[in-house]
């Protein structure tokens, strides 16, 4: 269990909009340009950098990917805790848009091996949120590569693979930065 991968971004969000609604996603690394965070969601090996639809090289950008996989010191301690434990299943929480997704992110229409699993699963965990499952395409409508979620899976090297969801909890209006009264609901 990993309370926060993302302590910078928190904070920051805490910070900047104290009654909820922050939308900060990044961590806060200085990129040295006036710019700063790499969205650490985007920052995993498996399909990293793709396209710059599913992440972007741009510093400023709310979805830039970093200068390389695991640029970043937290997505380096997931990779490592991944890769020292024997992990089946994995729930990455995020804030934003009640989804429940699965890989593959990184391209649209495109299903896993696994894919009859990752849809059996999602039907039976978002029976009572009632959270719309499937890949990022099916749920929030865009790509998104170098996720959390595909290098899990998708990355067999170093360690076996995992069935990795992220449940996208909140309304949009919450931003990623619920108010404390929007937690539960």
């Amino acid at each position: 269990f990993i309370p926060c991968v993302n302590p910078d971004g928190y904070v920051y969000n805490q910070t900047t909009d104290p009654s909820g609604g922050g939308m900060w996603r990044k961590n806060r690394f200085n990129n040295g340009n006036g710019t700063f965070g790499v969205d650490l969601n985007r920052n995993y090996a498996e399909n990293w950098g793709f396209d710059n639809f599913g992440s972007s090289p741009t510093t400023n950008s709310d979805t830039y990917r970093g200068t390389t996989p695991f640029s970043e010191v937290e997505s380096k301690l997931v990779r490592d805790f991944c890769n020292t434990h024997d992990f089946k299943l994995a729930i990455n929480n995020h804030t934003y848009g009640n989804y429940l997704i699965h890989p593959w992110g990184f391209i649209a229409d495109s299903l896993t091996l696994d894919s009859v699993t990752f849809t059996s699963f999602g039907a039976l965990m978002s029976q009572c949120s009632k959270f719309n499952s499937g890949t990022a395409n099916q749920t929030v409508g865009y790509s998104a590569n170098g996720t959390s979620d595909d290098w899990m899976y998708g990355e067999q090297t170093s360690k076996p693979k995992i069935l990795a969801f992220t449940p996208e909890a909140g309304d949009q209006t919450d931003g990623f930065w619920p108010l404390q009264s929007r937690i539960i609901p």
